[in-house]
């Protein structure tokens, strides 16, 4: 488990009990409204308000001053860099509040991304998985049931009971069913250490670098272009408006 994954049982115990009254697509609203919350939250307290809003001020007045000039351009230049400098010193003060703020978000959305991204294949249904680097000598335990296609197999998915197996000779890389809807499977990188794999890694010294297996994609609304219909349109919508509306209430800087 990565460090952002820490969190991640929580959210799937909250989300279970959710999910016995509430429809997929207002649990990614409220996700979304909750990362948007809490991300405001931890900017507030991390962030010193005071000299920012002592800051923006005085930066107003200066580009008041700029709008007002009628004078020599050489004048002038003073106060824009005096204005820059300030617009500077803010951000100096909201950088690392606002980084810190991403990361609990950043836990959320790597959550909501395994939960609600893909989905499972049904019985009979079939799949394209391929290999990189392909031609490497990996075979199917089943091989009448992973028929070759472009750049890889174009794979049934097992029925309830059944597994189909991919071999690297004695090493087994990739079991289907899968354990997660996780459409990737690879050797372990170091963003690992932040963001593991549920479906595990495969072998270090192997000569398969990654597999895409080609789940579906889970749909929450039945309108709209394809790109609507998936977790990211409902979630960010409601995690951007949530974070302006939390700004403005908290009457952030």
């Amino acid at each position: 488990m990565g460090l952002f994954d820490l969190p991640a049982p929580l959210f799937g115990t909250i989300d279970g009990v959710l999910a016995t009254a509430i429809p997929a697509v207002a649990r990614l609203v409220l996700w979304g409204i909750l990362a948007g919350w809490v991300s405001m939250l931890v900017y507030r307290f991390f962030s010193n308000q005071e000299k920012i809003a002592v800051l923006k001020a005085r930066q107003q007045q200066r580009q008041k001053e700029i709008a007002e000039f009628d004078g020599e351009f050489a004048a002038l230049l003073p106060l824009i860099s005096g204005t820059l400098r300030l617009g500077f010193r803010q951000l100096g003060l909201s950088l690392g509040p606002a980084l810190l703020a991403s990361l609990p978000a950043l836990c959320i959305i790597i959550w909501v991304a395994g939960a609600f991204g893909y989905r499972m294949p049904l019985a009979g249904e079939e799949l394209a998985v391929h290999a990189e680097p392909a031609d490497n000598g990996i075979q199917w335990s089943s091989p009448a049931q992973a028929r070759a296609a472009e750049n890889g197999w174009s794979v049934t998915w097992p029925a309830e009971g059944q597994t189909q197996t991919l071999f690297d000779g004695q090493q087994a890389l990739l079991v289907l069913p899968l354990k997660h809807a996780i459409p990737v499977i690879h050797k372990k990188r170091w963003w690992n250490l932040l963001m593991a794999n549920p479906l595990g890694y495969l072998p270090p010294d192997g000569a398969t670098d990654i597999i895409h297996i080609d789940l579906p994609e889970q749909h929450f609304l039945a309108w709209g272009p394809g790109w609507m219909r998936g977790w990211m349109f409902s979630f960010f919508l409601a995690f951007l408006l949530s974070s302006l509306a939390f700004k403005r209430l908290l009457r952030l800087h």
